[in-house]
């Protein structure tokens, strides 16, 4: 469904201060909402950082802040260490707070929550449900059915790790798609060993280390990727895969656990969004692209909140 402004007359730019901890996860979160907003209203983002701005629990019982920066009519925070940042922030310039994932204080503290489904969120007039977390990645025009990439993560708290196992499947993806030039990318969590068994897998692939992609290289990559495959430990390259528009397979390693996150990764697999290694072996065929933009269908969901724009 189309979404209209509300009025042709020029927009004045939102000012939206985004409170950032230092964890690229959690910027990439508050940055892929803003960018979102960005593409239907204007708005001026300033990036905060708390480590070099630090705001306390006295800043907010005096009700002040340490900052110097055009008044905000939003504030954005991703992670438990922006929270009081928010609500001081809130609390001194009257913007509207919108916390990223479920905060560890009351979720009636915060305007707006947008929240993991996977967390299963009390439904509440100011939470959106978001299938997994927000990010940067927008939907790509430019998909090539023969270029590929494989993200690779490593052992976590729900999941191990089997080389042999792990191998087998890339080389029977690789041995199935001569005609797809791959590009295939370790993460900082990956074994090191991995790398040089994997240095010469196929002629058609190249390999990279964590360490030699420079920053944005997975972002450029899923731009052009017709399939991509990831391992099953690396859940937020999958949402950023299927964000991009590409057909996504899933690389299987063990699971130590079961929990919100791997019934994520079912949910995704039932509703076809997802390719498990084994059902792709049976079929030779991976599930067809599906339009999956959850920080466009958030940016949507709070400009409507606050009547800036309505369906049409």
């Amino acid at each position: 469904m189309p979404i209209m402004p509300l009025t042709s007359s020029p927009q004045s730019p939102l000012i939206i201060w985004q409170f950032v901890d230092g964890k690229s996860g959690h910027e990439q979160q508050s940055l892929g909402l803003t960018r979102a907003l960005a593409r239907y209203h204007p708005v001026q983002t300033i990036n905060i950082d708390i480590r070099q701005h630090p705001i306390g629990v006295m800043d907010f019982i005096l009700k002040r802040l340490p900052l110097d920066y055009p008044l905000p009519q939003y504030v954005v925070g991703a992670g438990h260490r922006t929270h009081l940042a928010l609500l001081t922030a809130k609390r001194v310039t009257n913007a509207k707070s919108i916390v990223l994932m479920k905060p560890s204080l009351p979720v009636s503290w915060f305007d707006y929550a947008l929240i993991p489904e996977h967390d299963s969120p009390t439904p509440r007039a100011n939470v959106l449900a978001t299938r997994g977390v927000l990010n940067a990645i927008q939907p790509s025009t430019q998909l090539n059915a023969k270029k590929g990439v494989m993200l690779l993560g490593g052992a976590s708290k729900r999941h191990g790790w089997d080389d042999k196992w792990l191998v087998t499947q890339m080389k029977t993806v690789l041995a199935a798609t001569p005609e797809v030039t791959w590009q295939i990318s370790t993460s900082r969590r990956t074994p090191e060993h991995i790398l040089l068994e994997i240095r010469h897998i196929a002629p058609h692939a190249k390999v990279w280390s964590a360490n030699e992609t420079p920053q944005g290289w997975v972002a450029a990559q899923l731009q052009e990727a017709g399939q991509v495959w990831v391992t099953e430990d690396s859940i937020s390259m999958l949402y950023e895969a299927l964000t991009a528009g590409a057909q996504v397979g899933v690389l299987a390693v063990p699971r130590l656990q079961k929990d919100r996150i791997t019934a994520a990764i079912d949910e995704l697999i039932k509703q076809q969004c997802l390719t498990p290694f084994t059902q792709w072996q049976e079929q030779q065929q991976l599930a067809p692209a599906h339009h999956f933009c959850e920080a466009d269908r958030a940016a949507r969901w709070l400009l409507e909140q606050e009547g800036l724009w309505t369906s049409d």
